[in-house]
């Protein structure tokens, strides 16, 4: 602890740095735990992915209530609050598109295998935006492997967006030739557009850190 921070705590009290780090690690914890479900229910698990957002929730209210009473923050509190806000859009839209899939069930009687493609990079992307959020607990963020790990999160992302442009044109020619009716056509389209939202929210979560990183550099 520096001169001028252990002097800070004795005014203003002791720092929070390391509660909100676990907390966000918490958020970052649970969005696996969630990307793991999603993809071994094939959206299926819609109550347990559920609970698994309502505690995502509980673990960004936390956040959000040490950034509006703390005074020392070793992070920009809007950098933080940001985050946390964003690793919420990560269980947010694997819960959107589990509800999606559960609604149109009727259309959708198996999701393709472009979807399952998609759900795997999912749980990879949060496997990575876990081992970013995590370095946020040491005494500095190693830049070199923030930046490394950032990268690999773009690569996924761009895999992602190649998936759905493939996918999508596949979907239209098979409607076009009738394989699929009108609402099943739309199911399907949504729900690779959704997955690959989630992919670009994590991507996102990313770019926070690694903006983090650089501004401590």
């Amino acid at each position: 602890m520096d001169v001028i921070t252990s002097q800070l705590e004795r005014l203003f009290g002791q720092s929070h740095n390391g509660h909100i780090a676990e907390l966000l690690l918490d958020q970052a914890d649970i969005s696996v735990r969630c990307a793991k479900l999603l993809r071994a229910s094939r959206c299926e698990a819609l109550k347990d992915i559920v609970a698994l957002e309502h505690e995502g929730d509980l673990a960004q209210e936390k956040v959000h209530a040490i950034i509006d009473s703390a005074f020392i923050l070793r992070f920009d509190k809007s950098d933080l609050s940001t985050l946390a806000s964003r690793l919420d859009n990560l269980l947010d839209g694997m819960r959107q598109t589990s509800m999606h899939v559960d609604i149109y069930r009727p259309h959708i009687k198996a999701l393709r295998q472009e979807a399952d493609e998609l759900m795997r990079i999912i749980e990879e992307m949060t496997i990575v935006v876990q081992k970013l959020v995590a370095l946020l607990a040491l005494r500095r963020l190693p830049l070199p492997h923030v930046k490394e790990l950032t990268h690999e999160l773009k690569r996924l992302e761009a895999k992602a967006d190649d998936i759905l442009h493939q996918t999508q044109a596949t979907l239209i020619k098979e409607y076009e030739r009738g394989k699929s009716d009108t609402l099943a056509f739309m199911a399907h389209d949504k729900a690779l557009r959704m997955l690959e939202h989630v992919t670009d929210v994590a991507d996102y979560c990313g770019t926070l850190v690694l903006s983090i990183a650089r501004k401590e550099a």
